[in-house]
């Protein structure tokens, strides 16, 4: 077997554990008796221990490139922790965790990442082909698991979660170690060094609000559905079209960002964003709430693998997984955790049509603020076709 191949494995395998745990953990809450507001702190406790881990476990990896303990014992641990809160049933418990699942959790697909493009080297481009296996595991994912809560309640999505995050660990035991020199400075210093690497200020400001939009819509995209009368298939698939949608694109995406330029998909997905946004906040229908997730599709796979091929190229020598691990935790990170609280209390003082309404306004807005960031930086628009990916779903 490869190491393409292995690291094809890893990502069919980690990708497997976000959509078991992902699209579902909010129905999950809400069948133990949690209200939307607490929902909402627990997405925002889950990004805030993501904000502080993801780029520990990015410097790490830099700092000791060449050990394979660090991302298996990350999954590992993720696992663990993951059976713990399949126990929890009060608030603190709860809550305890989801601070230790999102701690464990933060540092897999980083890492990952910065294994995969080792195993690469100079044919970065390839590696949506191999992160595209990852979308394809999370709809498989997502739809079995879907089926599983139907019949025997949310409580069954650990059923997947937990092995899937056992079966990461043991699949990138077997990656090959990195060929990459340790990198210089401290572990604490890694993440300030990438934030002052110019040019990625205007963009990291600019992926936050778009990201704080789309955290406060996908924090009760499921609740929602339920509360127009759907079930947890209608769910499921709301997460799936979106990741069927953007499985081609990513396969394509090296093809498109020759003919275009990746600094142009990367406008052309905030724009998707923007456009399920408005969608969200009129549709009515569990119906057009799943078929808008096409527009999701699209922009993940535009937006977000051109923005971290464009971290990448602007992350300081030796600090690639520490540039990833930056972005996931502006991302998938502070920025859920302003969406996902705000968005709870939002939701509660106007309902969730209420939140999607605002969420729109910001999403359109912050198209602009992309464009931008884009001409603040300090290269010419000619950025590199290769595609990094860097959190999970």
């Amino acid at each position: 077997m490869t190491p393409r191949t292995r690291a094809t494995f890893a990502y069919v395998a980690a990708f497997a554990a976000v959509g078991a745990n992902f699209p579902y953990l909010p129905v999950h809450y809400r069948a133990l008796g949690l209200d939307l507001a607490a929902i909402g702190m627990l997405s925002a406790l889950w990004a805030a221990a993501s904000l502080v881990a993801s780029p520990l476990w990015g410097s790490v990896t830099d700092r000791f490139p060449r050990s394979r303990a660090v991302l298996p014992g990350a999954a590992l641990l993720a696992a663990l922790a993951a059976a713990g809160l399949s126990q929890a049933t009060e608030v603190a418990t709860i809550a305890i965790g989801v601070a230790c699942v999102a701690v464990c959790t933060a540092g897999v697909t980083p890492m990952l990442d910065a294994r995969t493009l080792d195993i690469l080297g100079d044919d970065r481009a390839g590696f949506g082909r191999i992160r595209a296996w990852g979308s394809i595991s999370f709809v498989v994912a997502t739809a079995v698991v879907g089926v599983l809560i139907g019949r025997l309640g949310p409580e069954a999505l650990f059923a997947a979660w937990i092995p899937a995050l056992v079966a990461t660990a043991l699949i990138s035991l077997a990656l090959p170690r990195s060929r990459r020199s340790s990198a210089a400075g401290s572990i604490w210093s890694g993440a300030a060094r990438v934030v002052r690497a110019p040019g990625l200020g205007p963009f990291l400001a600019a992926a936050f609000v778009m990201w704080a939009a789309i955290a406060a819509v996908s924090a009760f995209l499921s609740v929602r559905l339920y509360d127009l009368g759907a079930g947890a298939e209608a769910a499921g698939a709301a997460w799936i079209v979106g990741s069927v949608v953007e499985i081609p694109i990513m396969f394509a995406f090296p093809r498109l960002a020759r003919r275009f330029g990746s600094h142009r998909l990367l406008v052309v997905g905030a724009a998707c964003f923007a456009a399920r946004g408005v969608l969200y906040a009129v549709a009515g229908s569990p119906e057009v709430l799943v078929a808008g997730a096409t527009l999701e599709g699209m922009g993940y796979g535009l937006f977000f693998v051109a923005s971290v091929g464009y971290v990448a190229e602007l992350a300081p020598r030796g600090r690639v997984a520490t540039a990833q691990g930056v972005l996931s935790a502006v991302t998938f990170g502070l920025a859920t955790i302003a969406g996902s609280t705000l968005g709870g209390a939002v939701a509660t003082a106007l309902t969730i049509p209420g939140l999607y309404a605002i969420a729109a306004a910001v999403s359109v807005a912050s198209v602009g603020g992309v464009v931008l960031a884009l001409r603040a930086a300090p290269r010419p628009a000619a950025a590199s076709p290769a595609p990094v990916d860097s959190a999970a779903r």
